[in-house]
């Protein structure tokens, strides 16, 4: 099943009541006006792959039951105010790609301390600029950033021709 209420104008808090609903695998209310904490409940839809929560005003931490939802595939829930560890599912099968994972881990924030996302495919930062935390090929090389196998690269180029 699946429910999107995307951008429809909702406000308000999530009710508890929302684990009744626990053969949903799509759950995407992001950009809406909700508010308060994530329930607890929020553990009990065991077949929920998909959560999209991104762009409310929900705050407080994210519940240690979180970790019970073993099938997530996608999570988002940048620009809201959750704050502190994000648990997850050790058997949670994120996809592959760049957005599966999307939280406000980025810098610089809005909280006291960066959250921690360990898992976090991409983080976004309170400018609502949002950047992979996968290293780059520039970085596998062993490079800090493009600066530094700039001038590498061009002080190579140089002594080449110099041979």
């Amino acid at each position: 099943y699946k429910l999107n209420l995307t951008s429809n104008g909702l406000s308000g808090t999530l009710s508890k009541d929302f684990s009744v609903l626990k053969s949903i695998k799509i759950l995407d209310l992001a950009d809406n006006d909700l508010k308060g904490n994530i329930p607890t409940e929020i553990g009990l839809l065991s077949d929920l792959s998909y959560l999209r929560l991104s762009y409310n005003a929900l705050v407080g931490t994210m519940p240690m039951e979180f970790q019970e939802l073993s099938q997530l595939q996608i999570i988002q829930i940048q620009s809201n105010r959750i704050s502190g560890t994000i648990p997850l599912s050790m058997d949670a099968q994120l996809d592959a790609g760049q957005s599966t994972f999307i939280s406000d881990c980025g810098v610089p924030t809005i909280f006291e301390k960066v959250l921690f996302c360990a898992n976090c495919t991409m983080c976004c930062n309170s400018q609502d600029d949002c950047y992979p935390t996968a290293n780059t090929l520039i970085q596998e090389a062993g490079f800090e950033d493009y600066k530094s196998f700039t001038w590498v690269f061009f002080l190579s180029t140089v002594g080449a021709s110099c041979v």
